[in-house]
């Protein structure tokens, strides 16, 4: 027993070898900030959504969050990782188990007089590897910054399934929002086409300007079920978003929605009130980063392989040749064993398992620094396609706002006989196009 003590302290001053893990010393927060030009503002809120004011909207990204089956796959994949973690913090800790059985030997007449042998047994047997050089600490480390990182890949899907709602939100809406235009135009154009027809009928138009208007209101027909298409195409994709059937989606599609009745409005100056954090605490870079850490930890397990081995197994228990005695005080016994195992000659099995996790650890770095620079781009293009599209939506409208001026004119002058057709339909088709 003092041989055994002597060990369990040895074990108590036991070390982890391998490195620590640290944050990368890549692209740091004053640098994002400076390529960002970023403020000293505070994180967006998880509700982005809800600044487009749209209630319809809200209800579809919270029934999104609920029922998404890509949340559901995320969710069990972390409850996959939380499984992994306990799984690996018992692996170093002492097993016991109970055993019992029944032993018979018949021996062999050539070899000698040898009696036959039978005896039964029952006790528990104890097996504990000792965690000197910390390759247990370095596999629970390795898969708690794995569950981390699920938790954060969690976080992505969440992320990503609110955005495609929104997107595809956004796109049924303005394909509706086509579709009751078109229908706009349909009927205004039916009306010039009335005005051509009766003109050609009595001889006071050619059939160019008949078959011109003809082939324009047959043009803006096409457009209807195209766009038809497009709502229910976008329906189904909200309704596989959602986690329900199209039928069960809380949405009227034929209601306009504030995105597109109410004016472009957005505060550039207020997109830039970010903190320097923001690209890593988004949850793929936080990720990536995780996934980083874990390698590394296991880098160090891969380290205590190369060092000496100590385990200690015990036996206590009954042997006796009759069942009837098989719990007598003079039926048992116990043995416990330490070892020592150090490899000597594995054909660099080892050292090459080392190199194989240092060179995960290098692309799982390489992984890492592209997540970070693909963080920036990001944003970098939502900064630009937002000034852009407000300067594109402003000049649009104020263009189409002209055209609809110049159509108006143009049709009571067509009506009037003082333009041809062909000059009429010029304007008509740049105000479709304006639109």
């Amino acid at each position: 027993m003092r041989k055994l003590a002597v060990l369990l302290s040895f074990t108590a001053a036991a070390c982890t070898v391998g490195e620590d893990f640290s944050r990368p010393a890549l692209y740091n927060d004053s640098v994002i900030k400076q390529e960002l030009a970023l403020k000293n503002g505070t994180q967006p809120s998880k509700s982005w959504y809800a600044l487009f004011g749209d209630e319809q909207l809200n209800i579809l990204i919270e029934q999104g969050l609920k029922n998404s089956t890509d949340i559901e796959q995320a969710i069990a994949i972390l409850r996959q990782a939380r499984a992994e973690l306990k799984i690996s913090q018992a692996g170093f800790l002492p097993q016991i188990n109970a055993r019992g059985g029944y032993n018979y030997q018949k021996n062999s007449k050539n070899i000698g007089p040898t009696a036959d042998t039978h005896y039964y047994n029952a006790g528990f047997d104890a097996s504990w590897e000792l965690d000197i050089w910390g390759k247990g600490r370095r596999q629970d480390e390795a898969a708690a910054a794995m569950l981390k990182a699920e938790e954060y890949s969690l976080n992505q899907v969440k992320n990503v399934v609110a955005a495609e709602i929104a997107s595809d939100y956004v796109n049924l809406k303005l394909a509706v929002e086509k579709l009751r235009i078109a229908k706009q135009n349909l009927a205004l154009q039916r009306d010039i086409f009335g005005v051509v027809k009766s003109k050609y009928q009595s001889g006071l138009t050619d059939d160019i300007a008949y078959n011109q208007a003809e082939y324009l209101l047959n043009s803006t027909e096409t457009q209807i079920p195209q766009l038809q298409s497009q709502v229910e195409q976008y329906k189904n994709a909200l309704a596989v978003l959602s986690g329900v059937l199209p039928s069960q989606l809380p949405l009227d599609s034929e209601k306009r929605s504030p995105i597109f009745s109410n004016a472009y409005q957005y505060n550039i100056k207020a997109m830039y009130n970010l903190p320097a954090s923001v690209i890593r605490q988004r949850p793929d870079v936080a990720a990536a980063e995780q996934n980083l850490a874990a390698q590394n930890a296991l880098v160090g397990a891969a380290v205590a392989d190369l060092y000496p081995n100590v385990s200690i197994s015990a036996l206590w228990g009954y042997a006796a040749s009759s069942g009837n005695s098989l719990f007598n005080s003079k039926s048992q016994g116990y043995s416990y064993e330490p070892l020592l195992s150090l490899p000597l000659l594995d054909w660099n099995r080892l050292q090459n398992q080392l190199n194989k996790q240092k060179y995960q650890k290098q692309e799982a770095f390489a992984v890492y620094k592209k997540t970070v620079l693909t963080a920036v781009g990001e944003l970098k293009n939502a900064m630009a396609n937002v000034q852009n599209e407000l300067k594109r939506n402003r000049l649009q409208n104020r263009a189409l706002a002209n055209m609809n001026k110049v159509v108006a004119a143009s049709s009571e002058k067509y009506r009037s006989g003082l333009i041809e057709f062909s000059d009429f339909l010029t304007m008509e088709q740049n105000r479709l196009q304006a639109q």
